[in-house]
């Protein structure tokens, strides 16, 4: 039994690589187990142990990230099915091999390209945003999503030009339709601030980022002109205001952008200004 199998594994004993290759398949086959022990606890933590510790070859490492980028689409069409956990742990693995190649060049530069992009889609297209599933352990797909693009800005192959679409991916986000229509409640918006943070690591200027805030909160205006104070604008706005005020605060902690904390506070008090009757 692969959980049995996973438990017993004794990473001070060197693995034969016969078997770990047979490991290795049987850990891929079930990278999407709706048992929250087998999944999480022991297939993503042993990927993790096997890749960053360097227990795997390079070819073992690229035969991993492509099968996992072509998990990373597999039912990307349905609101809410259990291959999520499929396509959530798998970006978490591509991420792992994206760490590692930035420590030690290993990956082709063609296939790293490709995760990058891949990445950027990824976050846009995914509609199952369920953050923790009762009996089933986290799916967690944004955050998974947005930890995986964060490691793609951050790798050297990250070409500046994708900046753009990485904001529009977060932007997106933050107004996904959902079967609940309910707001973000696992810290999703957290984990989207990770890939700010990592453009910002790449030189995005003050100008683009503030001009994709008014963006996003013109969008939040659009949507409230259109449904007025409907319970779907309350949790967008929900989103939208949380991911704000942690970006604020995430620049604060750094020092850094001043001028861009200043509008985003300005975009805040608006919002807090906009008073309206509770029954309307």
């Amino acid at each position: 039994m692969l959980k049995l199998e996973l438990k017993a594994i004794d990473f001070d004993t060197v693995l034969k690589h016969e078997d770990l290759n047979n490991l290795i398949e049987r850990m891929l086959n079930n990278i999407g187990s709706t048992d929250p022990e087998l999944r999480d606890t022991l297939i993503f933590n042993t990927f993790g142990k096997l890749i960053i510790e360097e227990y795997l070859t390079d070819y073992q490492m690229k035969h991993i990230i492509e099968v996992c980028r072509k998990n990373l689409f597999l039912g990307i069409e349905e609101m809410e099915s259990d291959l999520v956990f499929t396509r959530s742990f798998s970006a978490l693995v591509i991420g792992l091999i994206l760490q590692k190649d930035r420590q030690r060049k290993f990956l082709p530069e063609e296939i790293v390209l490709k995760t990058i992009e891949e990445s950027i889609k990824y976050l846009k297209l995914e509609k199952d945003v369920r953050g923790y599933v009762e009996g089933k352990g986290w799916a967690h797909s944004i955050a998974h999503g947005a930890d995986l693009l964060a490691e793609t800005v951050r790798h050297p192959s990250f070409n500046n030009d994708l900046s753009i679409k990485c904001l529009e991916a977060v932007k997106l986000c933050l107004f996904k339709e959902t079967a609940t229509k309910a707001p973000f409640v696992d810290d999703e918006e957290e984990r989207l601030i990770f890939v700010l943070e990592a453009l910002i690591g790449k030189g995005i200027t003050h100008n683009e980022l503030e001009k994709w805030i008014i963006e996003v909160s013109d969008n939040l205006q659009d949507l409230k002109r259109k449904e007025g104070y409907s319970l779907n604008f309350f949790w967008k706005k929900s989103n939208v205001i949380t991911f704000l005020r942690g970006l604020y605060f995430r620049l604060l902690h750094k020092e850094a952008y001043s001028e861009l904390r200043n509008s985003i506070a300005d975009i805040l008090q608006q919002w807090h200004n906009q008073i309206y009757s509770p029954g309307e």
